[in-house]
């Protein structure tokens, strides 16, 4: 068992619930996976469970509004209404000052879990409300994939490469876009553990975050190439 499912499952049978969490830590670590299996700990039933994600790039106001309708009795039917706010980090500034007034006056019995990438992009307001959890990167769960093998190519040799070359490797990776998500993910992997390159790595993640957020893939991609063509150590 990981050492986050450890301290997980110690709270649940510690019965010392606190009203919100955050967990930080990059795309692909179990977050949302570890909330789920929480929720199950505390035996919450199906309809004291509810999972939001953002309204396109981000959390906005409203829906802030409407989960503050959902939470407000509390439980219907378990000990816990647990609630999992997925890339918490995208909350608007209008929803976040709405938000924190949910965690300043919680129902009782209401447990928010927030899941974020970026900490540094979430209210200090929310996050000092909240018990941090960090999950690291599972350098011992990634092996190379050979079917991508001339991406690392490309990402060992990025910083050679001139404008015109970094756009040509944007536009190849902009034809991948059914698995851009797995190729940005694998890349990143491969920079930080492979190449031992903390700023390729961080570069590509961000990149990551853009595109599930609905950004224009094609600018993505050539501000992503043209940053770790800037980015060498």
């Amino acid at each position: 068992m990981s050492r986050t499912k450890n301290i997980l499952a110690g709270v649940a049978k510690s019965d010392r619930v606190a009203g919100a969490y955050l967990f930080v830590g990059p795309p692909g670590v179990g977050k949302r996976e570890e909330a789920e299996a929480f929720a199950d700990q505390l035996r919450c039933k199906k309809q004291d469970k509810f999972v939001v994600v953002p309204d396109g790039t981000s959390f906005k106001i409203d829906q802030v509004r409407e989960l503050q309708t959902w939470v407000r009795y509390g439980p219907s039917a378990s000990r816990y209404l647990l609630v999992i706010i997925d890339q918490a980090d995208t909350l608007t500034g209008p929803a976040a000052a709405a938000f924190l007034k949910t965690l300043e006056e919680p129902a009782p019995g209401v447990v928010f879990i927030l899941l974020a990438e970026r900490e540094d992009k979430i209210p200090k307001t929310i996050i000092s409300r909240c018990q941090k959890i960090i999950y690291s990167e599972r350098a011992e769960a990634w092996q190379a994939d050979p079917e991508l093998a001339s991406f690392y190519d490309e990402l060992k040799n990025v910083n050679k490469k001139n404008c015109l070359e970094l756009f040509e490797l944007s536009a190849v990776l902009e034809k991948e876009k059914e698995r851009i998500e797995m190729i940005l993910y694998n890349l990143s992997y491969f920079a930080r553990h492979k190449l031992s390159n903390v700023r390729y790595a961080r570069v590509i993640l961000d990149t990551l975050c853009l595109i599930k957020r609905k950004a224009n893939l094609k600018l993505a991609l050539n501000i992503m190439c043209l940053k770790l063509g800037a980015a060498h150590v």
